[in-house]
């Protein structure tokens, strides 16, 4: 009988559990030896309130949560959103049953924030990836996937909703394969070109120069609503571009970063490397403002320019 191990950080692995709690096959969680955050602490308390066994994997040693697993019986390990590396004593333990789910179409977008830059990049579709765990993180055989659409005004929550609503059905595809002895592990297949790294301040930063109006849509709702808030400057302050849309424009001879209008139907529009886009939604200290009202309180006019040096 198949009774696996969840190993999580975050609350968005629930979808996960309460399949396994259903089918009788969740034996126990093993969370994060971390830093308390609102996300694990609900998830402690949902834990809690289900009455789970929840065991620590500690950075130091193995030794203790294999003690446990055994006394447990647990014979699968299942990985979503858990940010330690798993050593090799684990892996033994599991002999080849210890998956991970993976938000990308592996071999492309391995890392540690393959949502952001799936988005970022302007993908239409995103796959969850199942396999297998290896000492290479991220590049073990696959076992099973499914694939998600993404919606052009898709935000990062709206996509994890997305992936939280997918991933059952995910792991019901697994349970059946390995209860049947059906798995037909396969190599992930390409170079894996696109990576997802760890974002950096610098790659927030619009720049008007060279990025295109659609780079800048797709950045800006990548990081809509608070996790790597696309980021422009005005006056020495920093602001974050929550929405934006191209427009169109004809307009030549203009540099790319300028106000080209200010408008109460039309909003505040920006001159960018192939035409022009429209600030939607701004993020300031003061609130959440459109492109028009954030122009007439920060005196934005036509003619200024938001390139900005040294930022």
């Amino acid at each position: 009988m198949q009774k696996f191990a969840v190993f999580t950080g975050s609350c968005q692995s629930l979808p996960i559990m309460q399949y396994l709690l259903k089918n009788n096959r969740l034996a126990c969680v093993v969370l994060v030896d971390t830093q308390q955050n609102h996300d694990l602490m609900q998830l402690q308390h949902w834990l809690q309130q289900s009455a789970i066994e929840t065991l620590t994997y500690k950075c130091s040693d193995d030794k203790g949560l294999i003690a446990q697993l055994d006394r447990l019986a647990v014979n699968r390990g299942l990985i979503y959103l858990f940010r330690h590396k798993i050593r090799p004593a684990l892996l033994q333990y599991f002999t080849g049953h210890l998956v991970n789910i993976h938000p990308s179409p592996l071999p492309d977008y391995r890392g540690p924030f393959p949502l952001y830059w799936q988005l970022r990049n302007g993908e239409n579709t995103i796959a969850l990836s199942l396999h297998q765990v290896t000492e290479l993180v991220d590049y073990g055989n696959i076992a099973a996937d499914v694939e998600i659409e993404i919606h052009p005004f898709d935000t990062m929550n709206s996509v994890q909703y997305k992936v939280a609503q997918a991933l059952p059905r995910l792991v019901e595809k697994y349970c059946q394969l390995d209860e049947k002895k059906e798995i037909k592990w396969r190599k992930q297949e390409g170079d894996g070109c696109k990576s997802a790294p760890q974002i950096e301040q610098q790659q927030l930063i619009v720049n008007w120069q060279k990025q295109t109006g659609m780079q800048i849509v797709n950045m800006a709702r990548a990081g809509n609503v608070d996790f790597g808030c696309a980021l422009f400057q005005l006056r020495g302050e920093a602001f974050q571009l929550l929405q934006a849309s191209v427009v169109d424009s004809t307009l030549t001879g203009v540099q790319a970063g300028m106000v080209i209008e200010v408008d109460r139907q039309n909003g505040l529009v920006i001159k960018t490397v192939d035409g022009a886009l429209r600030l939607d939604i701004i993020g300031t200290q003061l609130g959440g403002f459109d492109g028009y009202r954030f122009a007439m309180l920060f005196g934005l006019e036509a003619g200024m320019s938001l390139v900005q040096k040294n930022f």
